[in-house]
């Protein structure tokens, strides 16, 4: 594909994981690739190991830590000054944390949920106009299957009286799916922009952070259930962000087949009262 017809994709937390497997895969399929981490070091390794996919693989990193409304604010402007025509075809994110105990962000959010699911809010509300400029786009969020029975504490949605980090991480996951239904009732008709959703299943991975607790679960999850390989499971989001839009006649996936999210996931109520939360705790309006 000619240079300047090549679709442009966002992704976040590409720099280990899921992310960089989905971005170097991306690359290799002959998309313009732009990663986001939260370390430059780690951003440069990334980098090299994307264009490895191939001799034409065209990638760039902007280092962003999700924690931080401002650091999403200005990975936003950055990525948007750095648009072909200022146009963005995919956005996925991928991006993802876990905690034991209760870490709370520079501004006062807990921590997965800021990372997990505010800062992919607030990407997109940032990136939306680019996302409006070519004929087809898509918003690709990395989900997961935990969010079945979970639900969003209204009364405490940072967790502060009683943490549990499993809970918040379901529950951070939850409003990923809520966000993703919401967004394609709120540009229906609209705007050329779609969400879509995916399980990836639970894959060949180990959370980036140093956290035993962390680390355990995700080892237990991969014992009690099927793991895929991360090849696999990058290749799932690949096929949601490359194949003509006839081909994805869903909204929701999981492990490479459309599938419905749970009953709470699928309340339009419960998701826009979420969306009016995430525009009070971002500062900004949005659609």
């Amino acid at each position: 594909m000619p240079s300047d017809e090549r679709k442009t994709c966002v992704v976040t937390g590409a720099a280990s994981g899921l992310g960089l497997e989905t971005a170097r895969q991306l690359a290799a399929a002959g998309m313009k690739v732009v990663g986001t981490d939260r370390e430059a070091a780690r951003c440069r390794l990334a980098g090299e190991a994307v264009r490895a996919a191939g001799p034409r693989a065209d990638v760039r990193f902007v280092v962003a830590d999700l924690s931080s409304l401002a650091h999403v604010r200005r990975a936003a402007g950055e990525i948007r000054e750095s648009l072909p025509g200022g146009r963005l075809d995919r956005l996925v994110h991928a991006a993802t944390t876990v905690t034991k105990g209760y870490i709370g962000t520079e501004d006062g959010y807990e921590l997965q949920f800021a990372v997990n699911y505010l800062a992919a809010f607030l990407l997109t509300c940032e990136l939306f106009p680019a996302l409006i400029r070519p004929a087809e786009s898509r918003v690709i969020t990395v989900t997961s299957g935990v969010h079945r029975g979970a639900a969003i504490d209204w009364e405490d949605p940072m967790s502060r009286r009683r943490y549990s980090g499993l809970r918040a991480y379901r529950q951070s996951k939850l409003a990923l799916v809520l966000f993703t239904l919401e967004l394609n009732r709120r540009v229906a008709f609209r705007f050329p922009v779609r969400g879509i959703g995916i399980e990836p299943g639970f894959v060949e991975t180990l959370p980036e952070e140093d956290d035993p607790w962390a680390r355990a679960m995700a080892r237990g999850f991969h014992r009690a259930r099927r793991s895929l390989s991360v090849s696999d499971a990058a290749s799932a989001v690949v096929r949601l962000a490359a194949s003509p839009p006839a081909a994805i006649p869903d909204d929701y996936w999981r492990l490479g087949r459309p599938f419905e999210p749970s009953r709470y996931a699928r309340s339009a109520e419960a998701a826009e009262r979420l969306w009016r939360l995430s525009e009070e705790l971002c500062g900004t309006r949005f659609l």
